[in-house]
C-alpha cells in the first residue's frame, strides 16, 4: 500500500488550519466592520448580517457577536421582534466572557424582545440585569436608553413611581453626552408621568415649558400638545376649549392620531363645537375587534351623551366601557398569568442547569485540589530527600577534610594546630578507629562530647572561648573588648578561624547551606573588621586567615 510522505500530510494539515484560520478572520472582521457603521447606517447594517452565512461562523465569540449585532440591527430598523432566539446566544456567552459594556447589551435588548411580546415582567428583570453593569459602561447614550425602555417598561405596568425614577435617569445620561433630542423626549414622557401620579401641578407646568421652548422640535410639541389636550380632558373640571385649541394646532402643523383615546377625545370635542359631520366620520371608524379602540369609543360616546344630557345613551355607554375595561383586565392577566408561569419555568430550568455547573465545577475543582495536593506532598518528599542527601554529602566533605588534617597533624605540631585539644579531638575520632565508616560516625559525637553544642548552646560557645583564652593568651576577650559591636554570630565564626578549623568544619558547625556562602561570611567579617576597627581589626583579620 502507497503511504503518504510526513511532508505532505504536514503541509495538508498546515493548509487545512490556515482555511479555518482565514475563514475565522473573515467573519471576525466582517461583524468588525458592520459593528462600525451600525449606528449611522443600521439599514445598511441589517442588510449585511443577513447575508451572513451563519453556518461560516467559527466559535462562539464570533457567533455572540453575530447574535448581539443582529439584535441591534432589528431594534435600530424598528423591527420590533420578540424572538428572544435572537440574542440569547449573546446574553449566554457574554454573561461569563463578556466585557461590562457587552453583558450590558445583550441583557438590554433581550429585555427589548421580551417587552415586544409584552412580557413585561420578564423585560423587567433583563433590564434589571443589564442595569448591574451600569457603573462600569462610560456610554452615556447607551445607559439613557436602558433606562428609557426601564421607565416605558414599568409604566406598562402601571408602577408609575420606578417609572419616574428612570425618567430622571435617563434625561440625565441624555443630557451628559449631548442628546436634547432624546432629553426632550423623557420631558414629555416626564409631564405624562406625573399626570398618571395625579401630580396635576406639575404636570401642567411641564406640558407649558415644552410648549414654550423654542429649542424643541414641532413634533414632540405636537405631541406634547395632544397629551397635554388629553390632561386637560381629565381634569375634575375639564377644559374643553383649551383642549380643542391644541389639537387644531398639532393637526395644523400635521400631527396624525396614533392613540384612539385622542382619536375619539377629538370626535367628542368636534360635537362639542358643532363638527359633527366630520365627528361622525372618526365615530365610523370603530373596528369591533379592537377591545383598546372599542373601550375608548364606548367611554367618549359616554361623555358625549352626557354633555348632551342624553343620561339614558350614556349609562349605556359607559356600561359598555367598563365591559371592555373587565375583558381587557381579563385578558392581561391571563397574558401576564402565562407569561409568569413560562417565565417561572424558564428561571428554574436556568436555576438547574446553574446547579449543574456550579456541581461539575465543584467536582473538578475538588479533583483539581486533590492533584495539587499530591502533587504538593511529592514535592515536599523531593526537597525532604534531596535536603537529607545535601546534609549527608556535606557531612560526607566535612569527615574528608578532617581526615585530610589527620593525616597532616599525626606528628603533632602544636604551632600548627593552634588549640592543642583539636588534635585529641581528632585522635580520638580516627587514630583509635581502626574501621573509617565507624570513625566518620564518631566525629560529631566526639565534638560535642568535648566542645558542647555550638550551634545552639551558648555555654557550650562559652566554654570554648575560654579553651581559646588559656591556649592563645586571652585571644577572645581581647577581640571581643577591641571589636565591640559584632554580632554573636561574628564572634562565634572568628572564634572557630582562630582555633584552626576549615571552611568545611565551619559550614557544618554553623549550619551554613555552602561552602561559597561560608567563604563569602568569612570574607565579610574580614572587611567589617578592617573597615570599622582600623589597624586593631586588621591584625584580627589576618588571624582569622584566607584573603579578603
Amino acid at each position: 500500500m502507497r503511504r503518504f510522505r510526513p511532508s505532505i500530510v504536514k503541509m495538508m494539515f498546515f493548509g487545512l488550519i490556515f482555511f479555518i484560520s482565514c475563514g475565522r478572520d473573515i467573519s471576525r472582521d466582517l461583524l468588525s466592520d458592520i459593528e462600525s457603521y451600525i449606528d449611522s447606517r443600521p439599514d445598511s447594517a441589517l442588510a449585511a448580517i443577513r447575508q451572513i452565512d451563519t453556518t461560516a461562523l467559527h466559535g462562539r465569540a464570533a457567533k455572540a457577536k453575530y447574535a448581539l449585532l443582529h439584535a441591534i440591527a432589528l431594534d435600530k430598523n424598528y423591527i420590533d421582534t420578540a424572538d428572544t432566539r435572537v440574542v440569547q446566544p449573546a446574553v449566554d456567552y457574554y454573561d461569563r466572557h463578556g466585557s461590562p459594556e457587552q453583558r450590558l447589551k445583550s441583557h438590554m435588548y433581550l429585555g427589548t424582545e421580551q417587552y415586544n411580546g409584552g412580557r413585561y415582567n420578564q423585560a423587567i428583570v433583563s433590564f434589571s440585569q443589564a442595569a448591574e453593569f451600569a457603573e462600569k459602561v462610560d456610554d452615556q447614550n447607551l445607559l439613557g436608553i436602558l433606562y428609557s425602555r426601564m421607565a416605558d417598561t414599568f409604566t406598562r405596568t402601571m408602577d408609575h413611581p420606578q417609572a419616574a425614577s428612570y425618567i430622571e435617569k435617563a434625561m440625565q445620561c441624555f443630557r451628559d453626552c449631548g442628546r436634547k433630542d432624546q432629553e426632550d423626549i423623557e420631558l414629555l414622557r416626564k409631564a405624562g408621568n406625573l399626570a398618571q401620579r395625579r401630580k396635576r401641578g406639575e404636570a401642567d407646568s411641564c406640558f407649558l415649558f415644552i410648549l414654550a421652548d423654542a429649542t424643541i422640535d414641532k413634533d414632540i410639541k405636537n405631541m406634547a400638545g395632544m397629551d397635554y389636550a388629553m390632561f386637560l380632558l381629565s381634569l375634575p373640571e375639564p377644559d374643553d376649549e383649551g383642549a380643542m385649541r391644541l389639537f387644531a394646532s398639532a393637526i395644523k402643523d400635521g400631527a396624525q392620531f396614533e392613540d384612539p383615546s385622542q382619536l375619539y377625545a377629538y370626535a367628542y370635542l368636534l360635537n362639542s363645537h358643532g363638527e359633527d359631520g366630520e365627528a361622525e366620520r372618526i365615530w365610523s371608524t370603530k373596528r369591533a375587534g379592537d377591545l383598546k379602540s372599542n373601550f375608548h369609543y364606548n367611554y367618549w360616546r359616554h361623555r358625549k351623551c352626557l354633555k348632551e344630557g342624553d343620561y339614558e345613551a350614556a349609562y349605556k355607554y359607559l356600561w359598555s366601557a367598563m365591559s371592555v375595561r373587565d375583558s381587557i383586565l381579563e385578558e392581561n392577566y391571563e397574558k401576564s398569568a402565562a407569561s409568569s408561569h413560562t417565565f417561572n419555568l424558564e428561571v428554574n430550568n436556568a436555576r438547574r442547569e446553574t446547579r449543574i455547573k456550579e456541581q461539575r465545577g465543584l467536582i473538578s475543582s475538588l479533583i483539581l485540589i486533590f492533584a495539587l495536593v499530591l502533587t504538593i506532598m511529592y514535592f515536599l518528599y523531593q526537597n525532604t530527600a534531596r535536603k537529607r542527601r545535601d546534609a549527608i554529602e556535606k557531612m560526607a566533605i566535612a569527615i574528608d577534610n578532617l581526615k585530610e588534617q589527620l593525616l597532616d597533624k599525626r606528628e603533632y605540631n602544636p604551632k600548627k594546630a593552634k588549640l592543642s585539644f583539636l588534635a585529641d579531638v581528632y585522635e580520638e575520632a580516627f587514630l583509635n578507629q581502626k574501621d573509617n565508616d565507624k570513625a566518620n560516625e564518631n566525629l560529631s559525637a566526639v565534638l560535642h562530647r568535648r566542645i558542647g553544642n555550638l550551634r545552639t548552646d551558648p555555654e557550650a560557645q562559652r566554654g570554648f572561648e575560654g579553651i581559646i583564652d588559656r591556649e592563645m593568651d586571652m585571644l577572645m576577650t581581647k577581640f571581643r573588648k577591641d571589636c565591640p559591636g559584632l554580632t554573636e554570630s561574628d564572634y562565634r565564626m572568628a572564634s572557630y578561624y582562630f582555633a584552626g578549623f576549615d571552611n568545611t568544619t565551619v559550614m557544618v558547625i554553623m549550619g551554613i547551606s555552602t561552602l561559597e556562602n561560608t567563604r563569602s561570611r568569612k570574607r565579610y567579617l574580614r572587611q567589617k573588621l578592617s573597615n570599622r576597627f582600623g589597624e586593631k581589626g586588621s591584625r584580627y583579620s589576618f588571624l582569622i586567615g584566607g584573603a579578603l
